[in-house]
Formats: structure tokens, C-alpha cells, sequence
């Protein structure tokens, strides 16, 4: 049996490898080549096609019906989060079932409440446990690593609904923590980084809700009470709301090129938006006598965005085809 000790030196391997810019080991078996992924340049997305559809059937068959939270890792491999039934499933890129973690139970690889998910550079998944305010970890292959409670207050903080993870680009792994309208940065032992405030000005953040980084270690924030999108720099200074109109959103992912794509539920849409703030391309998921209220979204380094509808127990996974470079 594994000590206290070894479990802590295992966390922190899985924590201070994490990063979402390198290459994934065994990402040539997928077919995908590590150096071009980290070297060619991303033109503008001029439309997301669709590619694969995930029906009720189908997540009912994997045991997740209501799709949560969504993540891939680097082999394009859809990690899809059912807090509903406590359970994480991840498939291949063509949709083949290939293990299932969490679950009822009382051991530690069971969930009890688990509010989102995060695939490392070592393809480590990693859930975020709301009633346990806890980090529960495993490897690539479903097998239990660890898991590590947050401490001093961040362990009450995470239990409150909203709290949101955040990996960076530099492998450190951050809270958003509405109450506080703060991004608060972790050590290796899931305590606070730093006591004074990351996101400044405070004044005129509202209600942060999402959150995601950027290359370089900037990020998009968005402001719910606000209904706006903002960047904020790698010192944590907060910019002026985009250019784009007030708008709902209820998930945020972006690509290694800078692009973000926000899911919009009131609209039934995802929006791609540039670096800058400006919008480049409105993609429409319902119909008329058709809705599909995206409620998750996730980027593939395959160049693929999956999103979900919890309601309606659907996920649609779309090919972004790209312009050429200006």
C-alpha cells in the first residue's frame, strides 16, 4: 500500500507536469504529428463542420445521458463528464468507448460531486470534486492516482457553486472564485500562490462565471453580471469588454491560435472570437421546433470543438476549418 507520503510525491508530479501547450506522449499513434501541432500557424476558423454526433442513445449506452463538462487530450481522445451520474467516459476520435472512471461509491476513486474536469500534458485527468473540495486524479488509462483535498479555506471555497478550475499554458493550475471576482493561483499542494488580489482593477467586475487561458499566460473572462467578454493580462490587469454585443454565455474553450469559442445559450450558438475581441464566425446549432442549448465546449489539438447539450443528452463534435494567415 501507498503512504500519505508517496501519494503526495505522485500529486505533485501530476501537478507541476500539467501544461496545455506541449506535446502529449504517444500523440504519433494517433496520427497526429507533435511538431506541427506546436509549430503551424492557425489561420481564422471560416466555418465548424460537423463531423460526429453523439445522440441520447448513444450517451446512454457510454452511461453518461446528461453531458456535463467536456475535455480532450492531446491524442483527441473526448473525455465527456456526466455529473448527473457521476461518471467521466473517454473515447477515441471516432467516438469508440474506451474506459470509464468515477461512479457511486465510497472509495477514493469514486465522485461525489464532481463539477469539472482537465486532461494534463501527461493525459493525467483530473476532476474537480465539489463536495469533497477536492482534486481527484488518474492516469491515461482510468487507473486511480490520487486524491488531494484543497486546503486552508480553498477547501470551503471550492465546495461553492461556480468555483472554476483553470490549467494554464504554463502547467500552474488556478480558481476562479466568483465570490472573491478573483483568479486565485495554487501551489503544489492546493493551497493559495499569493495573498493579494490577481485580477485588477476590481472595480467593474461584476460576477466572473468562465474562464480560459490563452497562449502566452493571458486569458478570456467571462463577466456574467456584466453579460461581457475580457482579457486579462499575465500580471492580471483586466482589459475593456470586447467589441462583441452583450451575450450569454455558458462555456468557453480556445484554440493553441488564440481563437476563443464561446457557447451561447440563448442564442443556440457558438461564437468564434479573435484574439483581439472581434467576432469571426457565428456557428447555429438548434432550428426552428429543434433547440440544442449548448452547455459545454471543448478545443481539440485534432482541430476539432466538441459541445454539448445537457437537456437534450447530445454532443456534436465539428471539424474547424481554417482561412489562410492574414
Amino acid at each position: 500500500m501507498r503512504t500519505y507520503s508517496s501519494w503526495h510525491c505522485l500529486f505533485r508530479v501530476v501537478l507541476l507536469a500539467a501544461t496545455l501547450c506541449g506535446a502529449s506522449p504517444g500523440s504519433a499513434r494517433a496520427g497526429l504529428d507533435p511538431a506541427s501541432v506546436r509549430e503551424t500557424p492557425l489561420g481564422p476558423p471560416v466555418a465548424l463542420r460537423t463531423d460526429l454526433i453523439l445522440d441520447r442513445a448513444a450517451l446512454e449506452g457510454f452511461g453518461v445521458p446528461r453531458p456535463s463538462a467536456l475535455a480532450f487530450d492531446g491524442e483527441g481522445a473526448l473525455y465527456i463528464l456526466d455529473a448527473s451520474s457521476r461518471r467521466v467516459v473517454k473515447l477515441d476520435p471516432t467516438g469508440k468507448l474506451l474506459h470509464s472512471v468515477g461512479g457511486y461509491g465510497d472509495d477514493p476513486a469514486s465522485l461525489t460531486m464532481p463539477e469539472e474536469i482537465l486532461v494534463d500534458r501527461r493525459e493525467s485527468l483530473l476532476v474537480l470534486d465539489r463536495a469533497r473540495g477536492a482534486l481527484i486524479a488518474f492516469d491515461r488509462a482510468g487507473s486511480f492516482l490520487a486524491s488531494r483535498p484543497f486546503e486552508d479555506d480553498l477547501a470551503e471555497a471550492t465546495k461553492e457553486p461556480g468555483a472554476q478550475l483553470l490549467l494554464d499554458v504554463f502547467g500552474r493550475l488556478w480558481l476562479l472564485l466568483p465570490r472573491e471576482r478573483d483568479l486565485v493561483p495554487l501551489d503544489d499542494r492546493l493551497r493559495r500562490a499569493r495573498t493579494a488580489r490577481f485580477l485588477t482593477p476590481e472595480d467593474g467586475l461584476r460576477e466572473p462565471a468562465l474562464v480560459a487561458p490563452l497562449p502566452g499566460g493571458d486569458g478570456w473572462l467571462y463577466d456574467a453580471g456584466a453579460r461581457a467578454l475580457r482579457r486579462f493580462r499575465s500580471s492580471g490587469a483586466l482589459g475593456a469588454p470586447a467589441d462583441t454585443a452583450s451575450i450569454e454565455a455558458s462555456a468557453l474553450a480556445t484554440d493553441r491560435g488564440g481563437y476563443l469559442y464561446a457557447a451561447d445559450p440563448a442564442m443556440e450558438r457558438i461564437l468564434v472570437i479573435d484574439p483581439r475581441g472581434g467576432l469571426v464566425l457565428e456557428r447555429a446549432l438548434g432550428g426552428p421546433g429543434a433547440p440544442w442549448i449548448p452547455t459545454a465546449v471543448a478545443w481539440s489539438r485534432l482541430d476539432r470543438v466538441a459541445v454539448a447539450d445537457r437537456g437534450r443528452g447530445e454532443i456534436q463534435i465539428l471539424s474547424v476549418v481554417r482561412g489562410e494567415m492574414p
